[in-house]
């Protein structure tokens, strides 16, 4: 009964949508899959796409979703706003599609960016390398004027050395606990449990205090019968401030009561 409930997208989602637009608007434009004309057209399809599902017209709304993502398939937004389309219209294959695409495509724009940062630092090198052959030429000079320009060349080198901190190319992740979830929840959904959890756990491995991600794993646990930990991610959830489904808990504690560990203080 509780894989039936009303699917809702929690608003921190709908603003990691929003940040991943940000991510998508600073893209380096010489990377190949990457068009800056593609992506304006499909942002223009996106947002006419968007203020449609806000008038209630689902079909028009899907229709410049699709035409978005056809235009430009690494908008993870476009595909994140499908797939919240099929889950709402109880299309789970279809939504755990859509949302596997988002997951993908938000790969593949980590991986541009990464490689833009990576190019940048590269640039740094190469100029703070030519910079101490020069410097180190004018250090054996006797003239003053390039003494003075020891001096400058130094400042420059210190100021290429704090941009090159900057731009050290990012190790986090590049799935965001949100996607993690709506994949996760998609799963569940098709009653793969399994594969639900594991979602759920990267979610939460990172974000902590995730708490539909929270409350979602334990529906899996629930059903695969894990029920200590179930009780453990249900009280987690409450303690995130998320609102457990009465039902639930009566069903859980007619099964497992809850062990003296996980009960709230």
């Amino acid at each position: 009964m509780f894989l039936g409930d009303c699917f809702r997208v929690p608003t921190r989602i709908l603003l990691a949508m929003a940040a991943i637009l940000f991510l998508c608007d600073h893209l380096p434009a010489q990377q190949e899959s990457y068009d800056p004309h593609k992506l304006m057209i499909a942002r223009s399809h996106y947002e006419k796409g968007m203020k449609l599902l806000a008038r209630d017209d689902l079909e028009g709304g899907e229709a410049q979703l699709l035409e978005a993502v056809g235009v430009f398939p690494q908008l993870v937004e476009g595909y994140l706003a499908l797939g919240n389309l099929s889950m709402q219209r109880g299309d789970f294959t279809q939504g755990l599609d859509r949302y596997t695409k988002a997951k993908n495509a938000l790969l593949e724009l980590q991986a541009i960016k990464h490689q833009q940062e990576a190019e940048r630092q590269r640039r740094i090198q190469e100029s703070i390398d030519l910079l101490k052959e020069r410097m180190d030429e004018m250090s054996r000079s006797q003239r003053p004027q390039d003494q003075g320009k020891v001096q400058q060349d130094m400042v420059k080198m210190e100021r290429l050395e704090q941009e090159r901190t900057k731009s050290q190319p990012s190790m986090e992740t590049p799935l965001t606990p949100e996607v993690h979830f709506l994949v996760g929840t998609a799963l569940m959904k098709l009653e793969r449990f399994d594969a639900a959890a594991e979602e759920f756990r990267q979610a939460l491995s990172l974000r902590p205090k995730f708490g539909e991600a929270h409350n979602n794993l334990a529906v899996v646990l629930y059903y695969r019968r894990e029920y200590a930990e179930c009780w453990e991610h249900l009280r987690a959830a409450e303690g995130a401030g998320i609102r457990v489904d009465p039902g639930f808990l009566d069903e859980l504690s007619a099964v497992f009561p809850e062990p003296a560990a996980s009960q709230a203080p």
